[in-house]
C-alpha cells in the first residue's frame, strides 16, 4: 500500500478538482502496475472551508497539522514508516492521467532513483498583461535555462524521506536575524531534498502536472522571496552543501520567437525589481525590525480555479 499525501493550506477553490484528476491517475496506475494507493489530505495550518468540501469524499483520510508544509509531510511519513516510498502532491494543481503510473514505475523499476518528480506545465494566464505573458512563457520554456538539477516539489515520489527538525539543525546564533529567522527550521521541501543527490537519483516523468504560475509583480516577488530566502537559509544550516543551480542557455533563447525574446526582457526587468525589493527587505529586517520577516505569503493568482 503506497501512501499519497496531498498537502493543502486553504485550497477550497481547487481541492475537489485536484482529487478528481488524482483519482483517475491512481486508477490507471493500480490497473497497470498492480499497486494499491491510500489517499491522505493533510491540511497544514488550514483556515478555510476545505474540510467541509471533503466530507463526502470516500476512501480519503483527512489530517489537521500545524507548522507548515514540511511538518505536514513529516506527519504522514511518521505514520507510515513501513511504506517503501511515498508520493506527495500539492492541492492547487491538475495531475495528468499517466503521472502516477510513470512516477510509480520509476520507483519500482529503478532502485537508484531516490526521487521521481512530475514535469510541470503552466496553464495560460488569466490576465491579459505583458507581465502575465512574460511569466507564462518563462515557465513554459523552463526559463530558457540549462537542464533542471533539482526536483519539483509540487508532485513527487520519494524513498526515505527525511527533513531535519528544528532540534536536529545546527547554526551560528550570531548569524541569525529577523530576516533569516533560522529558528523556524526548514520551510521548503524540494530545495532541501535535492541537496547532495547524484543526478541519477533524480528522475523526471514526462507525464506531469498543470499549475498556475504567478501573473503579477506581487506574486512574482513572493515566489522569488520564498526561493531566494530558503536558499540563503540553507547555507547557514548546511554550509558545506551548495544547492544546484541553473544558468541561462543563450542558444535556447536565441532560437525563441521574437515575441518571446521581448517577453523575456520584460521578465528580466521585473526580476530586477524583485531583487531590489528583496535586498531592501533584507536590510530592514536584518538591522531595524524586531519581528520576523513575513514569508510564505499567498500568491493569489496561483489559487485561481483550475477548471
Amino acid at each position: 500500500m503506497i501512501p499519497i499525501g496531498i498537502t493543502a493550506r486553504n485550497e477550497a477553490r481547487n481541492i475537489r478538482v485536484l482529487l478528481a484528476s488524482l483519482r483517475e491517475s491512481v486508477r490507471r496506475a493500480e490497473a497497470a502496475l498492480g499497486l494499491r494507493f491510500e489517499l491522505h489530505v493533510i491540511l497544514n495550518d488550514n483556515e478555510d472551508q476545505t474540510p467541509a468540501l471533503l466530507e463526502d469524499q470516500k476512501g480519503l483520510t483527512v489530517w489537521q497539522t500545524r507548522g507548515g508544509l514540511v511538518e505536514a509531510q513529516r506527519a504522514l511519513v511518521q505514520a507510515r514508516p513501513a511504506a517503501p516510498w511515498i508520493l506527495f502532491t500539492d492541492a492547487d494543481i491538475l495531475i495528468h492521467p499517466e503521472t502516477v503510473t510513470e512516477l510509480a514505475a520509476a520507483m519500482q523499476q529503478h532502485p537508484e532513483v531516490e526521487i521521481a518528480y512530475a514535469e510541470k506545465y503552466p496553464l495560460p494566464p488569466l490576465r491579459q498583461t505583458w507581465l502575465a505573458q512574460a511569466l507564462y512563457y518563462f515557465n513554459l520554456r523552463e526559463g530558457y535555462q540549462t537542464k533542471r538539477l533539482y526536483c519539483n516539489g509540487q508532485c513527487f515520489a520519494i524513498r526515505h524521506w527525511h527533513i531535519p527538525t528544528v532540534a536536529e539543525l545546527r547554526w551560528d546564533p550570531a548569524a541569525d536575524t529577523p530576516f533569516l529567522h533560522l529558528g523556524a527550521g526548514i520551510r521548503s521541501d524540494d530545495i532541501y531534498l535535492s541537496l547532495g543527490r547524484a543526478a541519477e537519483a533524480l528522475h523526471c516523468t514526462q507525464a506531469g502536472i498543470q499549475y498556475r504560475p504567478p501573473e503579477t509583480l506581487r506574486g512574482m516577488f513572493r515566489k522569488y522571496q520564498r526561493m531566494r530566502l530558503e536558499l540563503e537559509r540553507l547555507t547557514h544550516f548546511f554550509p558545506r552543501e551548495k544547492p544546484k543551480g541553473r544558468r541561462l542557455d543563450r542558444s535556447r533563447l536565441r532560437q525563441a520567437p521574437a515575441k518571446e525574446q521581448v517577453l523575456y526582457s520584460i521578465f528580466q526587468g521585473a526580476l530586477l525589481l524583485c531583487k531590489v525589493a528583496y535586498r531592501g527587505q533584507q536590510l530592514y529586517y536584518s538591522h531595524f525590525a524586531k519581528q520576523p520577516c513575513p514569508t510564505w505569503q499567498p500568491v493569489t493568482e496561483t489559487k485561481e480555479p483550475l477548471g
